[in-house]
């Protein structure tokens, strides 16, 4: 018991020698949090936040999206098919798929594009089909 008192005595001189205004019996009591801890708090809440905002989204732009992918799907097999049969590829407009045998006579629009105009939105560009609306889809 008196070895541990010692190391306990010498200890408490050693702190005092570090820190003069601290008197032997107090330990320094710690209030609050450092910069540090505070940044890396902000940082892993702003990183689970934004991994946290990817998985919501609108889901009326989700299926337009898909939407428009499926119309470009079936467009894309039909001017295929109309290049198979007839040697050469459809215009730019997809005009010549406009037909019964194709793709009917009215060609699917994108569901971003205006209703008052009946032209379709979709474009050949001699290998696909894209649309103005979705471009890197």
């Amino acid at each position: 018991m008196r070895s541990a008192q010692l190391s306990t005595d010498r200890f408490l001189r050693a702190l005092t020698r570090r820190c003069p205004n601290m008197s032997p019996g107090s330990m320094p009591l710690r209030t609050g949090m450092s910069l540090l801890e505070v940044l890396a708090a902000v940082i892993l809440s702003s990183m689970v936040a934004m991994t946290g905002l990817m998985f919501v989204r609108d889901h009326g732009q989700t299926s337009t999206e898909r939407a428009c992918l499926g119309h470009r799907a079936r467009l894309q097999q039909d001017a295929e098919l109309y290049a198979r049969e007839t040697g050469r590829a459809p215009d730019a407009k997809l005009e010549a798929i406009r037909d019964p045998n194709y793709s009917g006579s009215v060609l699917p629009q994108c569901p971003l594009h205006d209703a008052a105009n009946t032209k379709t939105n979709y474009r050949w560009d001699g290998t696909n089909v894209t649309c103005k609306y979705h471009p890197g889809t």
